[in-house]
């Protein structure tokens, strides 16, 4: 959480908790807490001055203080530390004061203290355990907590939520939060931070010039102070950018880096100068590239922040590498590949490789590009089986989850019965004289049960057939899976001759998104998905109804055309080419020009029956294609028409290095529309 959230919440239930007066009436306190007011009022101004001076007073106040006091100095340290990019000192301190809360039997506060564990969990990338730790704390929260504290749970609850790019619930979250401080003339500066996270989460969704008028709404409360008036900024910056003004938005840039320097903002200096490196980085600037890219990495390390620090190690490699100083620049790139790798964080490896290869490229190591590119899918591949293997986990976590309750509810449900019928057992030992009104009274009861535990099997079907669909459909594009594919193949058989007709074959064609990266760095993440949405439904446009198209994973698709005309193979091939790129796709962006590069294989395989267990060996045929058509300039599919040698020989080939399968395999090229310049 930012500072300014922090030491808002300090000082609003600071002034609203039965513990605050304790300090006005204790003689020995009152200058203490002069002293903590004029401490925080510096910190508007000069994060470090102002940590000097609240050192100073803890020392001379020690442990025997009151422990308003020693509550509201650590709160305030907390704040401080965090703003000054201390952040595992801030940690620290925050249970430290959760410890001294809970002997003083302070909920409110111990809740307030347990809110740091969350703020670290999200600075960790670990959203998930962020939002069971803020369900924790909800649970123990006290009867009526006050507005502060409640603007403090929306707020981490906005920030769970965005972390997990659930971008509505986040909004929501953040609403709520603002509509609480929505009347309090002394809450400019925290309904100010509230827009600021809001203003993020329209960047997030793609909607940057909502962000910008969100960030100029927060810029007209008035007297804020650096630290807030810094975050602005820089949302803003990075808004403008959004808009491709660029000019506006390096200018906006600097103005936060100014506010961060005066302000003494470590944390949010090191934000920063990694931002305008990576915009130079982007523009192919590399020389003014490494220059912030070396000052962003000085920030990062004096505020001790491991993912900034990796940002920038990555900016320099990069902007070194552009500059042909290939050697002094990977040395940055892979050690930042290797503590990604370490840390398991498969899916910023894939980009960093993937980036690396196109420097190479572009340097013209073509050898090393190929092999940087074969390491990048195999990290890429093993990501998705990782994201798939999570994402069943979870659904199994979820169903036993649902299970247990409705065991407990069904037993409940048994009890309530079985009282029922002891009730009326002894109604009728007592009240002869109304025993049929009781006998239908409990008939009453248990239909209202019956139809009650029927609605409940109806809706646990339903649930049944949702999780059925989505364990076998892709959520973003609604396309069929991995898991329908294995199915369709345990399933598939030597298909029935045709009468009259020459045997079909069974199409596989392996589908890659060209420069799909690009795309996510040129018009954003929002765009991409939109790009994935529209090339999905332009593929099932493009093939027969009987065929089968499914997201392979990432940027890539499959299709599977089964009994399919050998004859008609290659149109169906350019039909799918031409279905994509001959016209541009809108994606809210505006038009944005895609190809695709394809690899395909029929089955039968070359020199091997149809036994309905050859698709394996297709598709590993299928995706030497792709990369055989990438490797020879993309927008194309490579269809693999023969093998020169016998099967076995050439998959061993393909576990190799490679270097003798292309001369055991023939393919027919067909190119994709010509594409204009970009």
């Amino acid at each position: 959480m930012p500072l300014s959230s922090r030491l808002l919440l300090c000082l609003a239930l600071g002034a609203c908790l039965p513990g605050a007066p304790l300090l006005a009436a204790a003689p020995a306190g009152a200058p203490a807490a002069a002293e903590l007011a004029a401490i925080r009022t510096l910190s508007q101004t000069s994060t470090v001055d102002a940590l000097v001076r609240l050192e100073a007073l803890r020392s001379r106040t020690g442990q025997d203080a009151p422990y308003p006091l020693r509550r509201d100095l650590l709160r305030t340290e907390v704040a401080l530390r965090e703003d000054a990019g201390q952040l595992e000192r801030a940690y620290a301190l925050e249970r430290e004061a959760l410890l001294l809360a809970i002997d003083n039997n302070d909920p409110v506060f111990a809740a307030l203290a347990r809110l740091g564990a969350v703020h670290q969990l999200l600075d960790q990338n670990r959203a998930r355990e962020a939002q069971e730790a803020l369900a924790e704390i909800r649970a123990g929260l006290p009867d009526h907590p006050p507005r502060m504290l409640r603007v403090a749970l929306g707020r981490a609850e906005g920030d769970a939520f965005n972390a997990r790019a659930r971008f509505d619930q986040a909004l929501a979250a953040y609403l709520q939060a603002l509509r609480l401080e929505q009347d309090d003339p002394d809450a400019g500066e925290s309904r100010a931070m509230l827009l600021a996270q809001i203003a993020r989460v329209y960047i997030n969704i793609d909607n940057p010039a909502k962000a910008i008028e969100t960030t100029r709404q927060a810029l007209r409360e008035r007297a804020l102070p650096a630290r807030t008036l810094g975050r602005l900024q820089f949302t803003e910056g990075i808004a403008l950018l959004k808009l491709q003004r660029d000019k506006d938005g390096i200018a906006a840039f600097q103005h936060a880096l100014d506010t961060a320097t005066r302000g003494a903002l470590g944390r949010l200096e090191a934000q920063v100068r990694g931002n305008i490196a990576d915009y130079f980085l982007r523009q192919h600037d590399y020389r003014r590239a490494e220059q912030e890219a070396r000052l962003a990495l000085d920030a990062s390390e004096r505020v001790k922040d491991e993912n900034m620090v990796l940002m920038a190690k990555a900016n320099l490699g990069f902007a070194l590498m552009g500059q042909q100083r290939v050697a002094e620049g990977l040395a940055y790139v892979d050690a930042v590949i290797a503590s990604m790798e370490q840390a398991g964080a498969s899916t910023d490896v894939a980009a960093m490789l993937d980036e690396k290869g196109r420097m190479q490229e572009r340097a013209g190591l073509y050898k090393e590009a190929l092999a940087t590119a074969r390491r990048h899918q195999a990290v890429q591949h093993s990501g998705e089986r990782a994201a798939r293997d999570r994402a069943v986990a979870a659904l199994q976590e979820e169903y036993e989850a649902g299970q247990r309750t409705r065991q407990i509810d069904l037993l409940r449900r048994e009890n309530q019965v079985k009282d029922a019928d002891l009730r009326s057992r002894r109604l009728l030992q007592l009240l002869t004289t109304v025993g049929a009104l009781l006998i239908v009274a409990a008939g009453a009861v248990v239909l209202v049960l019956y139809r009650r535990s029927a609605g409940t099997n109806v809706r646990l079907n339903q649930l049944n057939t949702q999780l059925t669909y989505h364990s076998r459909h892709d959520a973003l594009t609604g396309l069929y899976n991995r898991r329908s594919f294995l199915d369709k193949m345990a399933a598939r058989g030597t298909p029935a001759p045709r009468k009259d007709e020459p045997p079909g074959v069974d199409c596989i064609m392996l589908i890659d998104i060209d420069h799909f990266k690009h795309i996510n760095d040129r018009w954003g993440h929002g765009a991409g998905d939109a790009v994935l949405v529209e090339v999905a439904r332009r593929l099932c446009a493009a093939v027969r109804e009987s065929d089968m198209v499914m997201r392979w994973g990432g940027e890539e698709f499959l299709i599977y055309a089964p009994d399919a005309d050998p004859a008609h193979v290659a149109a169906i091939v350019a039909r799918v080419l031409d279905g994509i790129g001959a016209t541009p796709l809108e994606a809210g962006a505006g038009k944005i020009p895609v190809t695709l590069t394809a690899g395909v294989v029929t089955l039968p395989l070359p020199g091997r029956a149809n036994d309905g267990a050859d698709w394996e060996a297709g598709i590993r045929l299928a995706d030497w294609a792709l990369y055989h058509g990438k490797d020879n300039g993309r927008n194309q599919a490579r269809i693999v028409t023969n093998l020169l040698a016998p099967l076995d020989s050439v998959l061993a080939a393909l576990d190799g290095d490679q270097a003798g399968a292309p001369g055991w395999i023939e393919t027919a090229c067909l190119h994709g529309p010509a594409q204009g310049a970009a």
